[in-house]
């Protein structure tokens, strides 16, 4: 089991993330007072992001095989964020604005993540190839 620093801050990071983002979006559900509350129900799987860095972190030789599902993950919240921005930039309060550069911090995090994902990890050494094994001698009568 071999840790890996920059995985583990990620998954602090992808924490930080889910809170930013449960607040800059409460901000646009004030008109209900429960929309708030659907609104961290909604977002609750984003939560799943920080633990599996957190497991990539621990040992990434052994929840490597999960990096891609990981990543179609951030692609498709950085693809959900693409997509809201243009409506949320056409919203020029001065209270909501703040809101909407959370949600654009949040969609560059996502992309800057899927990138590090696709990226090959250099900090596991290469596997140590054994020789092939030599030829056990048989002797002829």
């Amino acid at each position: 089991m071999r840790r890996t620093p920059h995985y583990i801050a990620f998954a602090g990071l992808e924490l930080a993330r889910y809170f930013v983002l449960v607040s800059a979006t409460s901000h646009f559900a004030t008109t209900t007072p429960s929309a708030s509350q659907a609104l961290r129900i909604v977002a609750a799987p984003n939560t799943l992001f920080a633990i599996a860095f957190l497991f990539l972190g621990l040992d990434s030789k052994r929840y490597e095989a999960y990096k891609p599902l990981l990543m179609v993950g951030k692609l498709a919240a950085l693809f959900s964020g693409i997509i809201a921005l243009p409506r949320l930039l056409g919203n020029s309060t001065s209270s909501s604005l703040a809101a909407t550069y959370s949600i654009l911090g949040i969609a560059v995090w996502d992309a800057l993540t899927a990138v590090i994902l696709a990226l090959p990890d250099k900090t596991r050494p290469a596997e140590p190839t054994s020789p092939p094994p030599e030829p056990e001698r048989v002797e002829l009568d």
